[in-house]
């Protein structure tokens, strides 16, 4: 993650784009509500999937990185379609 190297929040979404385990691990007293947690796992779900049609490169499997200036975001898919990814 950027500067600091530590994760901030952990998501384990199924490959229907279903949140099936969320967690925090920031101490910053900003937490997101379920249902924001909910529209998350499922925005990233439909942005991973429209990206891995969209690319140019055969066998592209989506977005697997996402760097901002406060946050990097990591995606990490299973053969069996299970994302998990770290902000």
């Amino acid at each position: 993650m950027q500067g600091s190297g530590m994760i901030l929040s952990l998501y384990v979404v199924n490959k229907s784009g279903g949140l099936i385990y969320q967690r925090n691990f920031s101490n910053s007293g900003k937490l997101v509500d379920t249902n924001d947690t909910l529209r998350l796992a499922s925005v990233w779900h439909s942005l991973h999937a429209i990206s891995a049609q969209l690319s140019p490169d055969y066998g592209c499997n989506g977005i697997e990185l996402v760097e901002a200036e406060t946050f990097d975001l990591h995606n990490f898919q299973t053969p069996t379609g299970i994302k998990f990814f770290a902000v």
